[in-house]
């Protein structure tokens, strides 16, 4: 019976994508009919037929390689010879032509509404709006979400899901907040957010993940390829339900133990086909790279809202320069300096937009001074603020005051690049500068592990929490509408990620991932598979107006350059520009076919 689950997925995802295809080479046959011209071949598939049917002017034809499709007019190709007659594609008018072209766009947009309205009727699983963790410091942190926090309403969005809330913030307005509706118990409340930009993914974010559940998603190996989830026999869609014979209803309660477990066998309680079942697993050992430094300095770069550092005035930017009359130097200073007084009243200090100002923090119990550590987030820079003994940092002379300059001969301008090259560099040697006071100093310097507070890990990914969003025809219209703006604006997104080299192209992806993304998605449901094929049939029809020779976007590129100077471009620059955008084509296909293949291997 598994085998017969499998055939049919893979014939619906199969149908599917070929149902794609034909709408799309529909809309250019039905319309050139319409207008008169006459239709040599239509084909699904390109390369040589396999079957063949001639009916009427037209040869129907199934093609021997499934990448797309074709209608071919009379009279359309640039070194066809014309005679002028009247079924010619090349006779008729500009805007006929352009409606020919157009139409497999319009038909690919209007099947993906549909597709959207009959996937919503059947039902479809989205990624909850329930927080998961939120990012110490970021904007959501600094507005007061919180863990098992529901968003009810992002942007003027109701019941919104994951997928929802991360455009809305990737496209919205950096300087304006966001307004933000919040679920939490029975309570309801709204804040705003003000998103901030991410300089590596060329986007903005608010520092929230997605709720998880305790069913296992993914198992992965380390870089020694040692898998203790694999080894032990766990297995994709097991249900965490107990560690150690203690019963557990969250992510957060796995991964604790897991991490204070570091080479330690632990046991879980695993449910796995109804039955309940138990396993022994050794969490693996795992430890970063590091320098053993701190840039972490007295700059407050976030305040979370309604605590006590926000009561009592701190804002983000404010500069700590003194507790209680006492200089200090960096976020350790502040920190140490700060734990130390005992009286009721803590005054701090501070510098804003070059101005001295004092701010007044009440400490009335023992856990005030922790709660209002918890409540603030320092500012990460080029400055040391402590190393740690016995590290490379401490090793090669950098002490607390260093300012970083460059790496590897290199400017360095942000605590992240540093971070990055540290942990990219998988313990390589890399040359670091900077200055104390007015010398300049270099050292070769080469990250190490630290063993002792290794974090224990067996190598699994828990399943983010969805929930079914099913409606009638009214309600499947409104909503199918709403996700077709949004997979729009993604797809945007996409585009505007690799052009500005934000994205890295290794994401491109080609035939093999659309086909088990497709597989996939049938294997959730009938409802997944048609809501990703009506984004597929969408991400056609934009992709196919993209003004690119060979994409019904450069034909009507041509088309407006002759409106424009009042006669066709020249055959030899059609036939040029056929050439190059057909080699851009391809070009992209082999990259994202290999991309496909190396994501099969993981190599």
């Amino acid at each position: 019976m598994p085998y017969l689950n499998v055939s049919t997925n893979v014939i619906l995802v199969i149908a599917g994508i070929g149902l794609l295809i034909f709408i799309h080479e529909l809309g250019h046959f039905l319309m050139a009919k319409k207008i008169g011209a006459r239709v040599l071949a239509f084909s699904l598939g390109f390369g040589p037929a396999i079957l063949k049917k001639q009916w009427g002017e037209t040869e129907y034809r199934l093609s021997l390689f499934p990448l797309g499709g074709y209608v071919k007019l009379a009279g359309e190709n640039p070194d066809e010879e014309k005679t002028g007659a009247s079924y010619e594609f090349s006779s008729k008018s500009i805007g006929q032509r352009a409606s020919v072209l157009v139409a497999g766009v319009a038909l690919n947009a209007l099947l993906a509404f549909v597709a959207f309205i009959v996937a919503f009727q059947i039902g479809v699983p989205f990624i909850t709006s329930e927080v998961g963790d939120v990012i110490p410091g970021q904007p959501a942190w600094q507005a007061g979400i919180q863990k098992g926090d529901k968003i009810t309403e992002i942007g003027g969005i109701d019941d919104p899901d994951f997928e929802d809330i991360f455009t809305v913030v990737a496209l919205s307005n950096t300087t304006t907040g966001i307004p933000i509706k919040v679920k939490r118990g029975n309570d309801i409340f709204r804040t705003e957010v003000i998103p901030m930009y991410d300089q590596e993914h060329g986007l903005q974010r608010i520092g929230i993940m997605p709720a998880t559940s305790l069913e296992i998603d993914k198992i992965f190996a380390f870089e020694n390829n040692e898998s203790p989830a694999r080894d032990a026999g766990i297995q994709v869609k097991d249900l965490v339900v107990a560690v150690n014979g203690k019963r557990i209803t969250s992510e957060s309660e796995f991964r604790e133990v897991e991490s204070q477990s570091a080479g330690k066998e632990i046991t879980l309680t695993l449910l796995r086909n109804g039955e309940e079942i138990k396993v022994k697993v050794t969490p693996s050992k795992i430890s970063r790279w590091m320098l053993g430094l701190s840039g972490a300095s007295s700059i407050i770069d976030g305040v979370k809202y309604k605590s006590i550092a926000s009561k009592a005035g701190l804002m983000k930017g404010d500069e700590i320069i003194e507790v209680n009359s006492n200089p200090i130097i960096g976020f350790t200073g502040f920190k140490n300096t700060f734990m130390a007084y005992e009286d009721k009243t803590c005054i701090l200090t501070v510098k804003r937009n070059n101005k001295i100002i004092l701010v007044s923090v009440p400490l009335e119990d023992a856990g005030a001074k922790e709660e209002f550590l918890k409540s603030i987030t320092p500012f990460y820079g080029l400055t040391i603020d402590s190393v740690v003994p016995g590290f490379p940092a401490e090793k090669i002379g950098l002490q607390p005051g260093d300012k970083i300059i460059s790496l590897n001969e290199k400017e360095l301008h942000h605590w992240n690049e540093l971070l990055l090259a540290v942990v990219s560099g998988q313990g390589k040697p890399i040359t670091i500068g900077w200055m104390r006071g007015t010398e300049k100093l270099t050292s070769a310097i080469a990250p190490q592990k630290n063993g002792e507070t290794a974090a224990g890990s067996i190598g699994v990914k828990f399943r983010e929490k969805t929930e079914f969003k099913k409606y009638g025809l009214i309600g499947s219209c409104v909503v199918g509408f709403k996700k077709a703006v949004i997979n729009v604006q993604r797809l945007y997104l996409t585009l505007r990620g690799f052009f500005s080299q934000r994205l890295s192209t290794k994401n491109v992806g080609g035939f093999i991932l659309i086909a088990q993304a497709s597989y996939e998605s049938a294997k959730v449901g009938m409802g997944k598979l048609v809501y990703f094929l009506g984004i597929l049939s969408l991400q056609l029809a934009l992709l196919n107006i993209l003004p690119v020779p060979v994409l019904d976007g450069g034909h009507l590129l041509f088309l407006l350059i002759e409106k424009i100077k009042g006669s066709p471009v020249s055959q030899k620059t059609l036939s040029i520009a056929q050439y190059i955008g057909f080699a851009m084509i391809i070009s992209l296909v082999i990259y994202a076919t290999r991309n496909d293949i190396m994501r099969l291997f993981t190599l």
